[in-house]
């Protein structure tokens, strides 16, 4: 399905909107009272890791769906759908908190329901309108964890 110059247009002018409604309620200086997780560094660095694969995929499946490339939208989230989930090592899930764990294979199953689109109808409108669902799962994420090193917890 090819998108229409108006369809793209509402999805950025929603977008702006929903970008700047965040940044508009986000008090200018505030304490961080979001839940730490306290991983050791190769932890941190594999979750962060992950996280910025997230975000690459997010943006490679915006630019192939608004170029109706629905091979590399399949490909790319695929990469980050449930194969990179069950690749998670089992010490590291078991340091994170419930509302964590929820959070993280919504994200991996979302990804796989976008490359299932991809694969099947190719419909770039609805694809897009599942990487925008997602993508408040991620900000969600981020306004409620924060990820620590554990070493820190000796610190004064």
């Amino acid at each position: 399905m090819t998108l229409t110059t108006h369809t793209i247009q509402t999805f950025l002018n929603r977008f702006a909107l929903g970008v700047l409604l965040t940044c508009t309620t986000l008090p200018a200086v505030s304490a961080d009272n979001r839940t730490v997780i306290w991983l050791d560094k190769t932890e941190k660095n594999l979750l962060l890791s992950e996280m910025r694969q997230f975000l690459v995929a997010s943006q490679t499946i915006l630019a192939a769906s608004l170029k109706d490339d629905m091979e590399t939208v399949k490909i790319t989230a695929r990469q980050v759908g449930i194969q990179q989930m069950n690749s998670t090592p089992t010490s590291l899930r078991e340091k994170l908190p419930k509302g964590f764990k929820t959070l993280g294979p919504k994200i991996h199953r979302g990804f796989e329901d976008i490359a299932y689109e991809a694969e099947t109808m190719g419909d770039s409108t609805v694809i897009l309108e599942r990487l925008a669902t997602l993508q408040q799962t991620c900000i969600s994420c981020h306004a409620t964890y924060q990820i620590k090193l554990s070493t820190d917890l000796a610190l004064p």
